[in-house]
């Protein structure tokens, strides 16, 4: 059986109840710097979810937290959220490599879980959803062909001096889905999207608005700010390639990310985000050298 640590995390009523659990969905935080299962919780109830999306979180220690009840439907994944359970494991899993004994706790939780339902399916967040997650990284299949082990490992305590940095990762951090993104767009510009996990008319305008507002900002373009990408904005419009950081390389990724590319939204432009440009270019009948013109709004 595996340890399990319940804090009593109190949650909002605006939830739903889960309608049967069939299967289960694997993540990870996708940050390395360290964050308590309350920092999580405190996060996801204020983007106005109930509280902590996922229904367990897996320190880097093996430390496994209880996040929402089984009988809750998740907030991980929205095709799923009803029928599956959501386990997070602390990291990101593009940059890191997962320890033994975190790998050996999500081994003995997927036990866990699967003595007291008929599961069906294990799978990780991109096997459902166009995202990274849970990372090129992450240990699947020795995870989901793992056998939970009858001697618990020793435990390292993690070290908590970047404990007090983990708010700082909400503001710029990884973006994952639809909502994320709207999300970040209403925070760096103001743009008032319904965080509705949707990409329609307003949010294709509000990504333009900011490439406009960034346009304007870094480079002095004087466009107007009006989320229409125009022969104007367009030829305002810089080169972008490989070795690029910042709010434009965000929004390049988010603008390929929409488009059904399957990549880290990290404001860094890498050579994950320069794999996905030449495909993209590969895919448009573009010249493929990894560097971001003009057609990706």
């Amino acid at each position: 059986m595996a340890n399990i640590i319940d804090t009593n995390l109190q949650f909002n009523s605006n939830y739903s109840k889960m309608k049967t659990v069939e299967g289960i969905l694997l993540h990870h935080s996708g940050v390395t710097v360290l964050q308590t299962v309350e920092t999580i919780h405190n996060y996801h109830k204020n983007k106005g979810w109930a509280g902590i999306g996922y229904h367990y979180y897996v320190r880097k220690d093996g430390s496994i937290y209880k996040g929402r009840p089984e009988t809750m439907a998740g907030a991980h994944c929205p095709s799923v959220n009803s029928t599956s359970i959501g386990i997070c494991a602390e990291g990101d899993f593009n940059t890191e490599t997962m320890s033994e004994i975190q790998k050996q706790a999500i081994i003995d939780l997927i036990a866990d879980i699967k003595s007291r339902y008929n599961i069906t399916y294990v799978k990780g967040h991109r096997d459902i959803l166009a995202t990274s997650c849970p990372g090129n990284n992450y240990p699947f299949n020795e995870i989901v062909n793992g056998t939970a082990n009858n001697t618990t490992p020793e435990q390292t305590p993690p070290t908590e001096t970047n404990e007090d940095k983990s708010s700082d990762i909400f503001n710029d951090g990884l973006v994952n889905c639809i909502y994320d993104i709207q999300e970040w767009l209403n925070r760096h510009y103001n743009t008032g999207l319904a965080l509705d996990n949707i990409y329609g008319t307003n949010t294709h305008k509000a990504l333009v608005k900011g490439l406009q507002t960034e346009l304007n900002k870094q480079y002095n373009k004087g466009l107007a700010v009006d989320g229409i990408f125009g022969m104007n904005t367009k030829n305002a419009c810089i080169n972008v390639r490989q070795g690029a950081e910042g709010n434009i390389t965000m929004l390049i990724q988010m603008a390929l990310f929409i488009k059904g590319y399957n990549l880290s939204m990290d404001k860094k432009f890498g050579s994950d985000t320069a794999r996905i440009v030449k495909q993209f270019q590969s895919d448009n009948g573009l010249s493929v050298d990894g560097i971001v013109r003009q057609k990706y709004f």
